[in-house]
């Protein structure tokens, strides 16, 4: 008899829950099924060392985590990251922003989002206009700038915190506090569900570091100064000043031991406190957008990546305040508890209680610059040290990949897990769990998706793809290239036949149609609704009226054309013709629309038709002696054992792109595969980006020996060939990617065609026909 899982006895499922150590344990459990996800409250998830939050890719919807106690990086994809920075973490909690006057609360665990006031009801933000997308700002000094929302994303808003979880009771018991101004120099503070922030009035300076204590909200700014405020009274202000404390030149942060508010004070190398004047000319710089004053001028100089950092620890101070007597008292042990900085979401844990936690250690980042060439990159070390001990021990390095100078100073920040108890997997099926999941097609048009460990490596699930079953069997039985099929695939899932493009660099999409210039470019439009297109379908070799079909998605095209016996009444081999016509006419009107965007050109419709029926000719020749069947190139090949061949691609829609990796050792067992949603792109732009995600999670998958493996030469030569010039749209990737693989044990990147990318594609073009179906990769 078979056993229900989904109803085992409420005590049992309790006696489980209460055995397991870690939150990627509960995670797990939880995600079996609806019921053994509501078996634990929040409270029952267990304490540990906090994840680190890597620096933020805006044009994706993934943020990565790293559990240094797990040496694991954890992914969570939103479309809740798109397009957006992440300004604080705070209780498990995200603050969001996009540019927009929108700023948000968002838990990725439990997939929940708490709006917060509009940056509008501040006091000095004094107008947004929409149709222009930008703001007028007025500076703390009294002048006025107006801003685009750039601006507003990368820097008007410093940081956000709470005052206590907001999963843990009513929202409307936590506060929220916003640090905003350039350099963070005004606070705000609102209770969940407020409509608009309240300004705390005090002198404004910089602030160095706030948290809650004893309920009341503690900050301390670039003066020494700190505040202490109850946000029930919030006109009653106590200050305290540290000016005359010489043992506080250094970085500080606010945290708590014992219910006591401690300070924790790293001395570094060479530390100057730049003074506010200095700090003004930063600020004036950033609104005129001087990058050159804000940054320094871009590195000229030549050669292998080299490290510089901004300062180096040297060791650390921890004080506790007296409140009493106004000052700060030096605590020489922290009591079998470790500390973890950071701005705003300093924290310390009991050590003895979080497994993997090394007490009396303070974990912090320090920030580092990475400079090769022209190319200068930010990153941040994640470091450990142990008070009073000397010496300070590196965990990992973490590497910014932005192209933009326009970015605040890295904002490192840790986060820690609040609630799991709503927790679901955005997956295909509730049953599907890990790290990565690879789609592989096969002959029914269906998916076998294979999860990596630790879900056990045989469990496999089977799922459709865009075509059903019997529909996809009879394109297949039709015999058609191989090449053709794939070309129906992609279209049946909405993607784009990108590799013509992407190898001569023409872009789309194109806001009009390069055929008629009419409409609004869509697959749907090209392939069947264009005034060129209906000529050429009407004089072709199986005339169509395609206005018949204009309420039709493209992927019931593919339904059509499967299906041609009761719809057109096509049977036998007439259908089989049918379906390589159809094939072979979406191929041909892509390459025709590609050459005319890149050229300007007006093609002939007639004379398009004239070449169609020549090429379909050639073709049936082709089919009916089984001659050039098979995709270009050579298949996919195993690396040398001890090796990860890593292989990427993209799938470009009209209006997103998905990138896709898989890594696979000496067996073709896929270690890792993953795919990501990003804005629409220039493909040979999406192709570098794949590149560069490819290369990064492989390494941050702790792959040292790598082979990677792509089908554009464009981003291949200049890898294989360090002294090769890549186009200038992608120079920023390929100096990130020959960092990245400057780190590695060994590495080689080769050249091959699409049969031996297979993978990767399939992966990319299943990715963007789900993100078309639900919404989300």
């Amino acid at each position: 008899m078979e056993v229900d899982w989904s109803k085992l006895p409420e005590q049992l499922l309790d006696e489980i829950s209460n055995r397991l150590t870690n939150l990627t344990d509960h995670v797990r459990f939880r995600a079996v099924c609806r019921g053994w996800a509501n078996t634990s409250p929040p409270s029952r998830v267990p304490r540990q060392v906090p994840w680190a939050l890597l620096p933020y890719i805006r044009d994706t919807d993934t943020r990565t985590f790293l559990s240094t106690s797990e040496s694991k990086f954890y992914r969570f994809r939103s479309p809740e990251f798109l397009g957006k920075r992440c300004c604080g973490s705070s209780h498990g909690w995200l603050a969001l922003v996009d540019g927009t006057p929108d700023i948000s609360l968002y838990n990725p665990l439990s997939d929940e989002k708490i709006l917060l006031p509009k940056l509008t009801t501040l006091p000095e933000v004094l107008n947004f206009r929409e149709d222009h997308e930008d703001y007028l700002y007025r500076y703390y000094k009294g002048s006025q700038h107006t801003v685009d929302k750039e601006f507003m994303r990368d820097f008007f808003v410093y940081t956000v915190l709470l005052s206590e979880s907001p999963a843990l009771g009513c929202h409307r018991d936590c506060w929220a506090v916003l640090c905003y101004d350039i350099r963070g120099r005004r606070l705000a503070f609102c209770r969940l569900g407020d409509e608009s922030w309240n300004v705390i009035e005090n002198e404004p300076f910089k602030y160095i570091d706030l948290t809650f204590h004893k309920e009341k909200l503690y900050a301390i700014d670039s003066n020494r100064r700190i505040i202490i405020c109850d946000l029930n009274f919030p006109q009653e202000i106590t200050d305290i000043w540290l000016r005359e404390e010489p043992s506080l030149k250094g970085c500080l942060n606010l945290t708590e031991i014992h219910g006591a508010l401690v300070f924790a004070i790293s001395l570094v190398e060479d530390m100057v406190d730049s003074d506010e004047s200095e700090d003004d000319e930063l600020c004036e710089a950033l609104l005129r957008g001087d990058y050159d004053e804000l940054y320094g001028s871009e590195d000229s100089d030549k050669g292998f990546p080299r490290i510089e950092y901004d300062h180096r620890v040297q060791n650390f101070l921890v004080f506790e305040l007296d409140e009493d007597a106004k000052r700060l008292v030096k605590v020489n042990n922290l009591h079998g508890h470790a500390l973890f900085l950071s701005f705003n979401c300093s924290m310390s844990l009991l050590a003895s209680k979080v497994p993997k936690c090394r007490d009396n250690c303070i974990y912090f980042f320090e920030n580092f610059e990475v400079k090769n060439g022209v190319y200068t990159k930010r990153g941040y070390e994640l470091c450990c040290a142990k008070l009073n001990a000397g010496g300070i021990r590196q965990e990992v390095s973490l590497l910014l990949q932005n192209h933009d100078r326009r970015y605040l100073p890295l904002q490192d920040a840790w986060y820690t897990p609040s609630c799991t108890s709503n927790w679901m997997p955005h997956k295909i099926h509730e049953s599907v769990v890990g790290e990565s999941v690879i789609w592989i097609p096969n002959a029914k048009g269906s998916f076998s998706i294979k999860s990596n460990p630790p879900v056990d490596i045989h469990q496999r699930f089977s799922f459709l793809g865009p075509i059903e079953p019997r529909k996809w069997k009879a394109v297949l039985d039709a015999n058609l290239p191989e090449w053709l099929q794939l070309t129906l695939w992609r279209v049946a899932c909405g993607v784009l036949p990108s590799n013509f493009v992407s190898n001569r660099h023409s872009s789309i999409p194109e806001l009009f149609c390069p055929l008629c210039h009419q409409v609004e470019e869509s697959l749907e439009h090209l392939s069947l609704l264009c005034e060129f297109t209906q000529v050429a379908w009407r004089n072709s070799s199986w005339p169509l009226c395609t206005i018949a079909l204009k309420d039709i998605k493209i992927s019931d095209l593919v339904d059509v054309i499967a299906e041609s016996g009761p719809m057109l009444g096509l049977y036998g081999i007439e259908a089989k013709k049918f379906i390589l016509f159809v094939g072979m006419f979406i191929d041909q009107i892509w390459v025709l629309r590609n050459r005319a965007a890149s050229t300007g050109s007006i093609p002939d419709p007639l004379n398009f038709t004239s070449m169609l029926k020549r090429i379909y000719e050639e073709h049936l020749q082709h089919w009916f002696f089984k001659r050039a069947n098979c995709l270009p190139g050579a298949k996919w090949i195993p690396p040398p054992t001890g090796e990860v061949k890593v292989n990427f691609d993209v799938a470009m829609g009209f209006d997103f792109v998905t990138l896709a990796l898989t890594c696979r050792d000496n067996k073709g067992r896929f270690l890792v595969a993953w795919a990501e949603r990003i804005h629409s792109c220039d493909p040979f732009v999406a192709k570098a980006k794949a590149a560069l995600m490819a290369v990064s999670i492989a390494i941050q998958s702790g792959f040292t020996n790598l082979v990677v493996e792509g089908d554009v030469p464009g981003i291949i030569l200049p890898l294989q060939r360090w002294k090769f010039q890549p186009v200038s749209a992608i120079s920023g990737f390929i100096g990130d990617i020959r960092i990245l693989l400057a780190s590695t044990e060994s590495w080689c990147v080769k050249s091959t065609g699409l049969k031996g990318n297979i993978a990767a594609h399939n992966l990319a073009c299943w990715a963007a026909f789900y993100a078309t179906l639900a919404g989300q990769v």
